[in-house]
C-alpha cells in the first residue's frame, strides 16, 4: 500500500496513472480535481503496488474542502510507504508546513523532525525549476520533511519514474497479492464515468467553474451491445450552468463527446452518453448534497 499526499496540483493523480499504466484517476491543472480516495493497482511478476491517490491537502473554505482534507488524512493510515508530492519548482510555503504538522500527528515524521525510513519525497515539476534554484529548493524540502530519500521528477515526460518505482519497491513488504492480477482500481465504473465527465468540464471551461462543479450518474442501463448513461453536472449558479451548456449547446456537446470516448475505452463497449446541468445553490456547504454526490 503506497499512499500519496501533498498540496493540490502537485501531480499525485498523474503519478498514480503512470504507475498503474492506464487512467484510473482524473487529471487537470485545477485544484481539487481529485475528490475521492482512489486506489490504483499495478501488478507485475515482481510486485503488486496499490497506490492510494488522495485529494490535495489545502486550507478549507467550504464543507466540501473539510471533507476532502479528512479523506486525505484518513487515507494515510495503514500505508506501507508514503510518498510526499511537492511542486519542486517553488519554495516551500505555509501550506507545506501544515502538511508536515499532519504527518507529525500521524507519526510519519518524528518529534525530532526526521521522517520514517518508508517516507519518500517526490519533487515534481522539475522542468519548471531554474538551475540556479535547484540546490536551494532541494535542501529546503529535504530539511522540511526530514528525509534524504528524495526523487526529482517531471511526470508528464515520465522522467525518473522508473527510479522512483525502484525506491518504492525497496520499501514494500513481502506478502500475498491484495487484489486480483487483472484489477487496476477499486473505483465503481459509475463513479469513474462521472469523474471523466467532470474532468472534461474542468479542462474545457473557464476558471469560475472548477470548484463549483460535480458530476453524478442518474441512470445506467446495459443493453446487449450498448451502455446508456445519463450524467448530471451540478453547479451552484445559473451563470455557471450557462457556461457549461455553451452557445447553442456547443460546450456540453464537446464535454460529452470527449468523455464518451474515454468511457468507451474503459468499458470496452459502445456508450450512449447524455448530459444535463443542474443548479444546486451552495451545494459545497450542504452535507445532504455532499452525501448525494458521494463525497461523504
Amino acid at each position: 500500500m503506497v499512499a500519496l499526499v501533498g498540496q493540490p496540483n502537485t501531480g499525485k493523480s498523474t503519478l498514480t496513472n503512470l504507475l498503474v499504466g492506464q487512467k484510473v484517476s482524473i487529471v487537470s491543472d485545477k485544484a481539487q480535481t481529485t475528490r475521492h480516495r482512489v486506489l490504483g493497482i499495478a501488478t507485475t511478476d515482481a510486485y503488486q503496488m496499490v497506490i492510494i491517490d488522495t485529494p490535495g491537502v489545502h486550507k478549507a473554505h467550504t464543507h466540501l474542502g473539510k471533507v476532502l482534507n479528512e479523506t486525505a488524512q484518513g487515507s494515510l493510515e495503514g500505508a506501507d510507504v508514503l510518498i510526499v508530492m511537492v511542486d519542486g519548482s517553488r519554495k516551500p510555503d505555509k501550506n507545506e508546513e501544515a502538511i508536515v504538522g499532519l504527518l507529525k500527528l500521524q507519526g510519519w515524521i518524528g518529534a525530532d523532525g526526521k521522517a520514517r525510513p518508508n517516507v519518500i519525497l517526490c519533487m515534481n515539476k522539475m522542468d519548471l525549476l531554474k538551475a540556479v534554484d535547484v540546490q536551494d529548493n532541494f535542501q529546503a524540502y529535504s530539511k522540511l520533511y526530514g528525509t534524504d530519500q528524495v526523487m526529482m521528477t517531471t511526470l508528464p515526460r515520465g522522467r525518473n519514474v522508473d527510479k522512483l518505482v525502484n525506491m518504492i519497491i525497496g520499501l514494500l513488504p513481502v506478502g500475498p497479492l491484495l487484489y486480483p492480477e487483472d484489477e487496476v482500481t477499486d473505483q465503481p465504473m459509475r463513479r469513474l464515468a462521472a469523474e471523466l465527465v467532470r474532468e472534461k468540464a474542468l479542462r474545457l471551461t473557464r476558471q469560475e467553474i472548477p470548484h463549483a462543479v460535480a458530476a453524478i450518474v442518474d441512470d445506467w442501463v446495459d443493453d446487449a451491445n450498448l451502455t446508456k448513461i445519463l450524467i448530471s453536472l451540478v453547479v451552484e449558479k445559473e451563470g455557471q450552468k450557462a457556461v457549461l451548456i455553451g452557445k447553442r449547446g456547443e460546450m456540453i456537446k464537446k464535454i460529452g463527446t470527449e468523455a464518451r470516448g474515454e468511457i468507451e475505452a474503459v468499458l470496452d463497449r459502445r456508450v450512449f452518453l447524455e448530459l444535463f446541468v443542474k443548479v444546486r445553490p451552495d451545494w459545497r456547504q450542504n452535507p445532504r448534497m455532499l452525501k448525494e454526490l458521494d463525497y461523504i
